[in-house]
C-alpha cells in the first residue's frame, strides 16, 4: 500500500516538472503570435498610408499635403513628416525610391506621365520580452508609385483636390 502512495506523489511531481518545461515554449509561441499580428497590422497600416498619399500625389503635387495625408492614414503608428518621403521622377527613370533626389528629378518640370513616389517608414518594436531582446526594433518601409494624372497649377490652388 505504501509504495502505491509514493508512486502517486512521484507522478504528480513529474507532471509539474513537465508542465514547467512545456510552459515557456508555449507562452513564447502565444506571445510571438501576438507580436507577429501586431507587425502585420503595422505593415498594412504603413502600406495603406503610402497608397493614400500617392493617390493624392498623382493629382496634387503639394508635398506638405501629401505627407499630411500619409500621417493621417497611419495614425496608429505615430508617423511624423520625417517618416514620409515624396519625390517626383521622370517617366523613364529606373529608380523606385527617393534615395537619389537629384537623379531623374521631375519636380521642376512637372507634367502628366511623371512618377510620384511616396515612401513611408517606421520602426516596429516587439512587446514580448524575449523577442524584443533578440529584435529591439525592426525597420519597416512601404513605397507607392503612381503616374501623375493632373498637374495642379500652383497659382490657382483652388482648383486642386
Amino acid at each position: 500500500m505504501r509504495t502505491l502512495i509514493q508512486r502517486s506523489r512521484m507522478a504528480r511531481g513529474q507532471a509539474l516538472v513537465e508542465f514547467a518545461l512545456v510552459l515557456i515554449p508555449m507562452l513564447l509561441v502565444i506571445f510571438g503570435t501576438f507580436d507577429g499580428g501586431r507587425a502585420v497590422f503595422d505593415y498594412n497600416s504603413l502600406a495603406e498610408s503610402a497608397r493614400q498619399a500617392n493617390r493624392l500625389a498623382i493629382v496634387d503635387q503639394d508635398t506638405t499635403a501629401i505627407k499630411d495625408r500619409a500621417i493621417e492614414y497611419a495614425s496608429s503608428l505615430g508617423l511624423s513628416t520625417s517618416n514620409v518621403t515624396v519625390c517626383f521622377k521622370t517617366a523613364t527613370t529606373t529608380q523606385r525610391d527617393c534615395s537619389k533626389p537629384s537623379q531623374d528629378d521631375c519636380s521642376s518640370n512637372l507634367q502628366i506621365g511623371c512618377l510620384a513616389i511616396v515612401t513611408s517608414t517606421t520602426a516596429f518594436k516587439p512587446v514580448t520580452p524575449l523577442i524584443s531582446s533578440i529584435f529591439s526594433s525592426i525597420s519597416m518601409s512601404s513605397t507607392s508609385i503612381g503616374t501623375i494624372e493632373y498637374v495642379c497649377p500652383t497659382a490657382t490652388k483652388v482648383t486642386c483636390p
